[in-house]
């Protein structure tokens, strides 16, 4: 007969004495026509969780998008066909990186 509780192996329990391990979030960075903008965020936002774009320059159309972890391939994916099908053009610019969402 099977338990009906699963044991625990003490090889995989957490340590809830430790602080949670902090999350990073990928920031890109990118110029693109500056009327796409809105459509942009429409479409990752509409990924509910996924990604925020935040405008930097509207006029020069600099955006910045924050991507959650585990999310990257997604938002790269979004990305590349936004370009192909709907043509709008994303230079990436540089900065950007990891930032960590933890506690101070």
């Amino acid at each position: 007969m099977t338990p009906l509780h699963p044991t625990t192996d003490s090889s995989t329990a957490k340590d809830l004495t430790q602080p949670p391990t902090a999350l990073a979030v990928t920031e890109r960075h990118y110029r693109i026509d500056r009327r796409q903008i809105s459509f942009l965020r429409f479409i990752l936002e509409a990924y509910e969780g996924v990604a925020v774009v935040t405008t930097l320059s509207p006029r020069e159309g600099i955006v910045t998008i924050r991507i959650a972890p585990g999310c990257e391939q997604l938002v790269m994916a979004i990305l590349q066909d936004l370009s192909v099908r709907q043509h709008i053009l994303m230079e990436p610019l540089p900065g950007g990186g990891h930032t960590d969402l933890g506690d101070p």
